[in-house]
């Protein structure tokens, strides 16, 4: 299986310049078998979804949501994610392995520490990965809260993955991850992972991801 890991879509990230439904059928036509959908998640951006915590969480599933709806259409597992700011940092993380209930009952994340956050997710046998490490003004972030780092795989964005093999020689336990972080239809397909194994949901994703069983799809652009 293919399996893109970090994707945005317009209705969760206004950054992203893709609506889900875009991004669904272009995931199709470049032979993907399933997307994790992983829209920001920081204070600010939910400030401007909601006054309650409530609203704030219904608004950032819409893009995911809109995606899920859309699985029968273009033949594609859609899996939730998230990439979360702690305060008051600029570096962004990747969650793999929470569901919708999981957002619903700590919306607080952004201001929690990285062993809070750690520990959360594996109290519910979820993952917590570095997103982009090395991507200015990002530096890496205390390695021993976190099971891994991403190599970044979209195109001319400055992610010096050269520096991530270099740092990671002194943390070998860290795992890794592949994403395209595509915010639009011209960032499709870079990266993700491939499974030997067809997986239904993003738990078995995230037991492959423990298991090392997936293969990591880079490429030689994405420095």
């Amino acid at each position: 299986m293919k399996i893109e890991m970090h994707v945005h879509t317009s209705e969760g990230s206004p950054c992203a310049k893709a609506d889900a439904e875009s991004i669904m059928k272009a995931y199709a036509e470049a032979g993907y078998d399933a997307l994790v959908i992983t829209n920001h998640f920081d204070s600010v951006l939910l400030n401007e979804f909601g006054k309650t915590d409530e609203e704030k969480i219904e608004r950032y599933l819409l893009g995911y949501r809109k995606a899920k709806a859309a699985e029968e259409k273009y033949g594609i597992q859609v899996m939730l994610g998230v990439e979360i700011r702690l305060e008051p940092n600029e570096e962004d993380f990747l969650i793999y392995g929470i569901d919708e209930d999981f957002l619903f009952q700590h919306p607080d994340l952004c201001f929690l520490s990285q062993e809070e956050i750690l520990h959360l997710c594996h109290s519910c046998g979820a993952l917590f990965y570095q997103a982009h490490p090395f991507r200015e003004p990002c530096v890496p972030r205390e390695p021993e809260f976190l099971d891994g780092v991403e190599y970044n795989q979209r195109p001319n964005s400055g992610n010096h993955n050269e520096k991530l093999d270099e740092w990671r020689k002194a943390y070998p336990e860290l795992k890794l991850v592949s994403g395209s972080d595509c915010h639009d239809l011209d960032q499709v397909g870079f990266g993700g992972i491939e499974t030997e194994k067809d997986v239904h949901n993003i738990k078995e994703v995230v037991a492959l991801m423990k298991e090392e069983k997936i293969r990591l799809i880079v490429s030689t652009d994405s420095n």
